[in-house]
């Protein structure tokens, strides 16, 4: 049985998911003459408590050897594990966890999904990479922090700087990404949900916040399905990640089906990729079933139906549970495995790395290695960065460095200048190919400190990021 709390309408395709896992399944050469799959699915209303619990007592008296999902209904979900975990009848969840440490974690519950301590040492292990050494975590939920807690014990482990900003009730990032801005902080982890996550470096942009002076860190596993807006500077810095196995033979003719059943009921909105709950549940199906092949290897099981008025359990459900934790397949989320807790195992994270062309895979962490980057992008030459963009020259007039010209108030823009620096800013920029705004620093003066810290003149600019435009 699949409960799932997706609407029909511009769905998530976890019908059809589940739908195409069951054919795949039933059609391979190898079951011909064998028992059929078969899921039956079931639909609610996001997080409805009691129609979850009416819905279970109506699946155990069918037999079922498992339950799968929902994918975004924390509550209906623990209600599932509970009843599973009394019945002894295996349950997947799809969804992230909620909370770092489940309280009563059942032995009946696996989790497709990675766990928020791999996110966390992830992002640790990326920033570790960057050497940054200061960075700014937003939050779109107080729970945030408890599901990234091991990111936050590795910041006091290592007495590096870590502020937390917390979205408020008005879920509008503007104010808070100006206080990021105001604080020179470069290095953004974002906790939120991929719409929000999206919002959060839409308003970045706005406010100046998407130029090479940031990077952004991306929690949330289906950011990278984002179509980004061209108004982002090409060198801002965004990464995220995927659990996606695109070389999975079947992963091409799913996308292609989850976009032609998006066009037929959503053609008002862009198809930007499956979601990670239709791939999971896919995943889980197969999971399942190769668990009950081995397990038939040894004895002959059968469903059995089940009440929730009696205290029976599925006499099979321990023995299904064992081999479950004994599973191993290549999904379309990549490598399946489980550990001891019912957890995800043996798994990598690919980082991605937004580019004009969309996101590409630059490194990969995996749960037992750890972090590997791609070198090669990383010790390419700097100057390729600097193709086709516009560097801001911030200074000041000084003589035989800078000078305006004689005729400088019948001219415009860069030719309004001459002198040394000038000469050799046009050397440089037809050797490394780049476009530059002399920019004349407010005050002319080349900057001193102030009692309050700041600085004055050029150096004053350069440490607010002043541009020609501010």
């Amino acid at each position: 049985a699949a409960i799932l709390d997706d609407p029909m309408e511009c769905s998530r395709g976890e019908r059809l998911s589940i739908t195409l896992a069951k054919n795949r399944i039933n059609r391979a050469p190898e079951r011909a003459g064998k028992a059929r799959v078969e899921v039956d699915i079931f639909e609610l209303l996001r997080d409805s408590e009691y129609e979850t619990a009416e819905t279970m007592c109506q699946i155990l008296p069918k037999g079922v050897v498992g339950v799968l999902g929902p994918s975004s209904s924390p509550a209906s979900s623990s209600i599932i594990s509970n009843i599973c975990g009394e019945k002894e009848v295996p349950h997947f969840k799809v969804a992230p966890e909620e909370f770092l440490k489940l309280q009563l974690q059942r032995f009946t519950t696996l989790n497709l999904h990675p766990s928020n301590t791999d996110i966390s040492v992830a992002v640790a292990g990326i920033l570790k990479f960057f050497n940054c050494t200061t960075a700014c975590l937003i939050c779109a939920k107080a729970e945030c922090l408890l599901n990234l807690e091991k990111l936050l014990r590795q910041f006091l482990i290592s007495k590096d700087t870590l502020s937390v900003r917390m979205l408020d009730d008005s879920r509008d990032p503007t104010p808070l990404l100006k206080e990021i801005r105001d604080d020179k902080t470069a290095t953004i982890i974002v906790h939120a949900n991929a719409s929000m996550s999206h919002t959060i470096l839409q308003k970045a942009a706005e406010l100046g916040m998407a130029s090479a002076y940031y990077t952004y860190i991306f929690t949330n596993l289906e950011f990278s399905l984002q179509r980004l807006d061209s108004l982002l500077d090409d060198r801002v810095n965004i990464l995220g990640f995927s659990i996606f196995n695109q070389s999975h033979a079947f992963f091409q003719e799913f996308v292609q089906s989850l976009n032609q059943s998006w066009q037929e009921n959503c053609d008002h909105a862009p198809f930007t990729g499956p979601a990670l709950s239709s791939a999971l549940l896919f995943d889980a199906v197969y999971a399942v079933v190769t668990a009950v092949q081995e397990l038939n290897r040894s004895q002959e099981i059968g469903v059995k139906p089940l009440s929730c008025g009696s205290a029976q359990i599925w006499q099979h459900g321990t023995s299904l549970m064992n081999y479950l934790r004994m599973v191993e397949l290549e999904g379309l989320t990549g490598h399946i495995e489980f550990n001891s807790k019912g957890q995800r195992s043996n798994y990598a994270l690919k980082i991605l790395q937004h580019t004009r062309s969309g996101f590409r895979q630059i490194g990969h962490w995996h749960v037992s290695e750890g972090l590997s980057m791609d070198n090669r992008i990383f010790s390419s030459n700097i100057s390729d960065s600097l193709f086709n963009t516009t560097l801001i020259v911030t200074t000041i007039l000084e003589n035989p460095y800078l000078m305006l010209k004689w005729n400088h108030q019948e001219l415009e823009g860069n030719d309004r200048y001459e002198g040394f620096c000038v000469d050799m800013l046009k050397e440089l920029a037809e050797i490394l190919r780049f476009n530059y705004k002399i920019h004349l620093v407010g005050d002319g003066v080349y900057g001193v400190p102030e009692a309050n810290g700041t600085w004055t003149g050029m150096v004053g600019e350069l440490i607010a990021r002043v541009s020609e435009s501010a």
